[in-house]
């Protein structure tokens, strides 16, 4: 398991991976009350003996969203977590924003309630978003191509094979170029 080191006050913490919640509250608050609780909820339940609310002022609650975006931007970057690129078209763009499409997609996926998929640990609700959009798109044969297509604009090294095989490729050979 993961975890993530902060600094309170003169003490180091170490902190476990935040909930699907815990980020929302962090990263995306309706106000700034419910940044700051979910700031004390997030270091409360990870560290015991401590009152959290006597000790956390502004700058720590800063502090800890923009080191804990970091962190956990460095952890989504990684294959296991990155869920595809996916190409939208006219039909699919909406007005409006939704924000629990990400939820509804991990729960109908994963067969949960929102709640229990509110609860999981972030890295593992990345892991089972990127499974649902693999999972949904390969449903369809224009999502296997919108699929094929996020493989190839995200692969850092060339596919040989089919270089290879280009009749370009193939004419230089022959004429010895």
């Amino acid at each position: 398991m993961q975890a993530f080191q902060f600094r309170l006050g003169k003490q180091l913490l170490t902190i476990g991976i935040p909930t699907v919640r815990e980020c929302d509250g962090l990263f995306s608050p309706i106000n700034s009350y419910e940044k700051i609780d979910a700031a004390e909820k997030y270091l409360s339940r990870n560290i015991e003996g401590i009152t959290v609310r006597d000790k956390l002022s502004a700058l720590d609650i800063i502090a800890l969203e923009v080191r804990l975006g970091a962190w956990l931007a460095q952890i989504k970057e990684t294959p296991a977590y990155k869920a595809p690129p996916v190409q939208s078209t006219a039909q699919t763009v909406l007005p409006y924003d939704c924000t629990t499409t990400h939820i509804k997609a991990v729960a109908e996926y994963a067969r949960m309630s929102f709640p229990e998929v509110w609860e999981l640990p972030i890295t593992d609700f990345w892991k089972l978003f990127r499974d649902a959009i693999i999972w949904n798109y390969s449903r369809t044969a224009e999502g296997i191509d919108q699929l094929e297509h996020a493989k190839a604009i995200s692969a850092t090294e060339p596919d040989r094979e089919k270089l290879g095989s280009s009749p370009a490729i193939a004419r230089r050979r022959k004429n010895g170029e």
